[in-house]
């Protein structure tokens, strides 16, 4: 729920409220569970949520109202709202003035955290001006099922950004603002392609985050062969230590690589200053 002030007045559930005389928040009951309306750009329901509610609610009924916009789009609550209908019991509800279903996400984020493929399925809906780019993510996901931030990592075309990790950099923020854009898709499904190829060959090893960034940084050297590489993981992959920073990763990668090669075959991050 959005809240800004000016002066002595705040917005509060969609509503200019003055905080020097300000009213109690009506919170209203409704056994007529149908009347509420489930948005479909909100994120899938979590049976396994729904049913810690409904023993919650057995227990101490139900601590916090939903909120609804004047249609009564469920903007926050509808695992609450799932819950009452299976205990068949009246839900407690508040209305917030014009909201959306692009206050979703704000909202509910202050509850039961949203994973990325919540904000995936979320800024897919029609309703947002970015969708088709979201679309484009789920495609790539189905096609190439890496791990999420790999995958996100290709699609912003930046690996040095993406060293970045955690949700607040790297190019996360970007993404669960739904204004996040695919640079090179052509050149994202390429990588995924040979990371894919790599899952089958050294899976522990693909689903490493910085194995991943070590892969996409030495296949950038000038003499690095893909053939060559998929061959040597294959046969010397148990020649990996314990790397700790992405640096050690990159050298170790290089290692590996070059276990055996003949020397014009080998590659060093070193000399293309990595």
């Amino acid at each position: 729920m959005s809240k800004k002030t000016n002066g002595n007045l705040t917005t509060i559930l969609g509503q200019k409220t003055d905080i020097a005389n300000y009213k109690a928040v009506k919170v209203l009951l409704e056994k007529n569970l149908t009347k509420f309306n489930l948005l479909d750009d909100n994120r899938d329901i979590d049976p396994k949520h729904v049913a810690m509610l409904v023993v919650s609610m057995q227990r101490y009924g139900q601590l916090m109202p939903i909120v609804v916009n004047e249609n009564l789009d469920v903007i926050e609550g509808q695992h609450r709202l799932k819950a009452c209908m299976e205990l068949k019991i009246p839900v407690a509800y508040i209305i917030s003035i014009k909201s959306s279903s692009k206050d979703i996400a704000i909202m509910n984020n202050s509850q039961k955290g949203w994973k990325n493929r919540d904000y995936l399925k979320h800024f897919s809906h029609q309703n947002h001006s970015n969708s088709s780019t979201y679309k484009k993510i789920t495609t790539f996901f189905k096609s190439y099922p890496l791990p999420f931030s790999v995958g996100i990592m290709l699609l912003s075309g930046n690996v040095d950004q993406a060293l970045e990790t955690g949700n607040t950099r790297g190019p996360m923020p970007k993404f669960r603002d739904g204004s996040f854009k695919i640079t090179d898709i052509e050149t994202a499904e390429l990588k995924a392609g040979q990371l894919l190829k790599l899952k089958g060959i050294v899976p522990q090893l693909v689903q490493i985050r910085k194995f991943c960034v070590a892969f996409l940084r030495c296949s950038k050297i000038s003499n690095f062969k893909i053939s060559l590489c998929y061959e040597a993981m294959k046969k010397y992959h148990n020649k990996f230590g314990h790397p700790g920073n992405q640096q050690e990763w990159t050298d170790e990668f290089c290692n590996v690589y070059s276990y055996k090669q003949r020397q014009e075959n080998k590659i060093s991050p070193r000399k293309e200053g990595m």
